[in-house]
């Protein structure tokens, strides 16, 4: 057992059984210490705020409050949080969606065990974790594809729409801007999302001023 104090960890999942094995497991390293347990988002954000853990432990999928809502919620009440999201979603949208929040790492659930160990370590000192080979493989290839899609086959009505989506434009006003109906705006953003390989209005707006398209 180290001198130094231990780390204190939230364990955030909605499995007991994956909690108590994670339990079993940080114990074995004799610096790490979990002080809570949470089973779901709403949960997670009470007790992150109130007991203030070293490093959060993350799960994505939950009841009443999923992990990305969540992680918002606490970083905006507590900036310095350090999240480290321990899942088995690996969508390069959510991966995507939690790198924007500046957590401190994205694993998965099949992570080895002196991995997660040393993750949480790097963590607690305020360093950001790189995606292990495979995702960081999968998030090149999906950015890769996204940006051949969308440069490759976006009509020029359809840039001139996303150019005025990524200067903060509603539909309303993207339809008087471009003198078509509303119905004719839907349509062109259902066909852009497709292309582009967003989810939705807030992914496309990423996308468009990550290429270009704000200016």
């Amino acid at each position: 057992m180290s001198n130094t104090a231990p780390i204190r960890i939230l364990l955030v999942d909605d499995h007991t059984i994956l909690r108590q094995g994670l339990k079993q497991l940080l114990a074995l390293d004799g610096n790490i210490l979990v002080v809570g347990e949470a089973e779901n988002g709403e949960d997670a954000i009470v007790k992150a705020l109130s007991m203030k853990p070293d490093v959060i432990l993350m799960d994505v999928n939950m009841p009443k409050v999923n992990g990305y809502e969540a992680s918002q919620a606490i970083l905006t009440a507590w900036p310095s949080a350090r999240i480290l999201v321990l899942t088995n979603q690996d969508d390069t949208h959510v991966v995507k969606k939690f790198m924007e929040l500046n957590i401190r790492g994205f694993l998965l659930k099949d992570v080895d065990a002196d991995v997660l160990i040393d993750s949480i370590y790097r963590a607690k000192s305020g360093e950001t974790i790189e995606l292990t080979e495979g995702l960081s493989d999968k998030m090149t290839a999906s950015k890769q594809a996204s940006g051949e899609k969308g440069f490759g086959t976006l009509t020029e009505r359809e840039r001139e729409v996303l150019s005025a989506l990524a200067k903060g434009n509603t539909n309303q006003q993207l339809a008087d801007l471009l003198s078509v109906s509303p119905k004719t705006v839907h349509n062109h953003l259902y066909n852009i999302y497709s292309k582009i390989g967003a989810a939705n209005r807030s992914e496309a707006i990423v996308w468009a001023i990550e290429n270009g398209f704000s200016r």
